[in-house]
């Protein structure tokens, strides 16, 4: 079985959307009722929904790079702008739990909102695939068709390929936002007019 680069990120985004809501409810579940354990559950969860956001949004900026996103350019650059603020806000989260037996009240709200950033970049996910065919092929999503796969002998070429698009992803997610394109899909006016 080979996968290609622009397939690794939807088998490793269910991570963080499974287990920030995990993490949060169990951290806000154990400060209603006062239960180690539950908060316990939550400290570990965190750890584990931070590694797994880390992981969905570099192989995102990788599928970023493998993909021909067309008319849903803006859509792409808020999906991954948004979800890169839910991975740094889920480190920061367990960074903090890692230092503190009990979550606070800012933390929980930390917690909601990005659960709450995450489910819609999540809908952006959805709908760049199913509405507009990106990555699909009978929609002409693949923008490089003869990336390698990840099998042991393209291997090298599959880490080699990986690597570059991270960085050129990396330095497109800096230069968009650099130019103000921060949430381009909520900002740009046509979306934003009534229908007539």
């Amino acid at each position: 079985m080979a996968i290609r680069l622009e397939e690794m990120h939807p088998t490793l985004v269910h991570l963080p959307i499974a287990l920030l809501p995990f993490a949060v409810a169990a951290d806000f579940l154990g400060a209603v009722r006062d239960d180690d354990a539950l908060r316990a559950v939550g400290r570990t969860a965190i750890r584990a929904a931070a590694a797994g956001a880390v992981l969905a949004a570099g192989t995102g900026l990788i599928a970023a790079e493998e993909v021909n996103e067309g008319d849903a350019r803006d859509m792409l650059m808020t999906h991954r702008n948004l979800n890169a603020a839910v991975t740094a806000t889920a480190l920061g989260m367990a960074s903090w739990r890692a230092r503190t037996e009990r979550p606070g009240a800012l933390y929980l709200a930390s917690g909601l909102a990005a659960v709450g950033l995450l489910g819609y970049t999540a809908y952006l996910g959805g709908k760049m695939v199913y509405g507009h065919g990106v990555a699909v092929k009978p929609a002409g999503g693949i923008y490089r068709p003869g990336a390698p796969t990840m099998r042991a002998s393209q291997l090298g070429a599959f880490v080699a390929t990986a690597l570059v698009d991270l960085f050129h992803g990396v330095r497109h997610m800096v230069s968009e936002i650099s130019n103000g394109k921060i949430v381009p899909w909520l900002t740009n006016s046509r979306r934003l007019s009534l229908p007539e």
